[in-house]
């Protein structure tokens, strides 16, 4: 019964309307500096800066999750694609958007479908990585954090300028579910483009240079 009521919720727009109160207590916390990562107000207004800096109005999402950063970033972008693995996250996110034409939810594991949301990119574009298991409603995959696969995908994709933010830095070399940072480094350098990897605001964004 429990558990059937956390999912009425969830698939409800008060839960919409209590995540945004929840996203007002992290910045609140954060700003006193009792928050161990950055809140999501934060991290929508940096992806919305690098949208603007180097002028991309595409955007792409693995790890859907309630939708929240296709929400804050819709006017932002002239086509949004999400990729989500649990099922009902993904029957959620694609109720909640199915009356914007320029949003696309995607349904499987990231590593997996990228290919196909890469398939109809035709502009530089930004891409932001948040797809792992974090436990409670999230969907584990083959793996815990498909980062490198993602990243092969894409830098393999044959329009350039894009520029990656991958979520929670904090974790790689900490988190046995991923790599290090000299990992990630040397997986970089060994693609045939030359891109730079910075670590700012608990986010790690790779770019070319």
């Amino acid at each position: 019964m429990r558990q059937r009521f956390k999912k009425i919720l969830h698939d409800s727009i008060v839960y919409d309307w209590i995540n945004g109160i929840r996203k007002r207590q992290e910045w609140w916390l954060w700003r006193r500096g009792r928050l161990n990562h950055i809140p999501h107000y934060l991290k929508r207004d940096i992806l919305r800066r690098y949208a603007r800096t180097y002028g991309l109005r595409s955007f792409v999402e693995t790890g859907t999750y309630f939708g929240e950063m296709v929400d804050a970033l819709k006017g932002e972008f002239e086509q949004i694609q999400s990729i989500e693995l649990n099922d009902f996250l993904f029957e959620r996110a694609k109720r909640r958007f199915m009356s914007y034409s320029h949003i696309r939810i995607l349904h499987g594991n990231s590593a997996s479908m990228l290919p196909l949301a890469l398939s109809s990119v035709d502009r530089p574009t930004l891409f932001w990585l948040d797809a792992h298991y974090s436990g409670g409603i999230t969907a584990r995959g083959d793996q815990q954090s498909p980062i490198l696969l993602e990243l092969d995908h894409i830098f393999h994709h044959p329009i350039r300028g894009h520029v990656i933010v991958i979520d929670d830095a904090r974790l790689f070399g900490t988190d046995v579910a991923y790599p290090t940072l000299e990992q990630l480094q040397h997986f970089i350098d060994a693609q045939s483009c030359s891109r730079k990897l910075e670590v700012i605001d608990d986010a790690i964004r790779i770019y070319e240079v």
